[in-house]
């Protein structure tokens, strides 16, 4: 039998810090005025492959499930998952698209009302920090909006501005505890129908992926099918 690795879908689905958790949870079940008093980014950051990107794309539908649905009269914050598939815009920051001119595309789109319940405008800009300088400046300058949401990856926090950082609510998505994971990797065991390895077995695995969700899912499911391999 295979092992079966589904797609995040809730904050449950990802290992986190226990402050990350905090943070993220503070802002969908509204703990935390979001957007509100000049904060109305979230910037997410790690390294490679420790799930920033999808992450992002999934926070426009928590925020505006948690927003314009009872979901959470109904749910603990951690399992919300998105029931309004809202519009966000997507904007890889790579190179020839990283200026000014992207930025004022982002400005004019959200000068018009949003076609979202909540009346919010979600804006992901991945990687960030290969923006110009002269592009930083004018994200810098519409980010006080209390209608936009931006969403912000990075696998190099050192490298963004003070003042992008000052807007923001900042996740850290590396590493979180080993028994987090090893947590979650039960679980996945367990949907799966599969027994788990011995939790040293798994931590050792935890281990070698040095923080990359990736790299230890991957090497996971070439463990477990080395097992069937065997067996056969």
């Amino acid at each position: 039998m295979a092992l079966v690795i589904n797609q995040p879908q809730s904050p449950d689905d990802f290992a986190l810090m226990a402050h990350t958790r905090a943070k993220l949870e503070a802002i969908l079940d509204g703990t935390m005025q979001f957007p509100n008093n000049g904060v109305a980014s979230i910037l997410l950051y790690g390294l490679y492959g420790t799930g920033k990107t999808t992450m992002a794309k999934l926070l426009p539908g928590w925020i505006e499930t948690a927003k314009t649905t009872e979901f959470l009269a109904n749910a603990a914050v951690g399992k919300i998952v998105d029931s309004t598939d809202p519009q966000y815009s997507l904007h890889p920051c790579a190179q020839g698209q990283n200026g000014t001119v992207m930025i004022s595309s982002i400005q004019n789109t959200c000068s018009y009302m949003s076609w979202n319940s909540s009346n919010l405008h979600y804006v992901i800009l991945d990687e960030v920090d290969l923006l110009t300088t002269a592009a930083c400046a004018s994200l810098k300058a519409i980010m006080n909006r209390n209608d936009v949401v931006f969403i912000l990856t990075t696998n190099h926090l050192e490298k963004i501005d003070p003042g992008v950082i000052n807007r923001s609510v900042v996740l850290d998505l590396n590493a979180a505890p080993t028994p987090e994971w090893v947590a979650k990797i039960k679980g996945i065991y367990a949907d799966s129908g599969i027994s788990p390895p011995p939790d040293q077995a798994i931590a050792g695995i935890i281990n070698a992926g040095n923080g990359s969700a990736r790299t230890i899912l991957t090497d996971l499911v070439i463990t477990e099918a080395k097992k069937t391999i065997r067996k056969n």
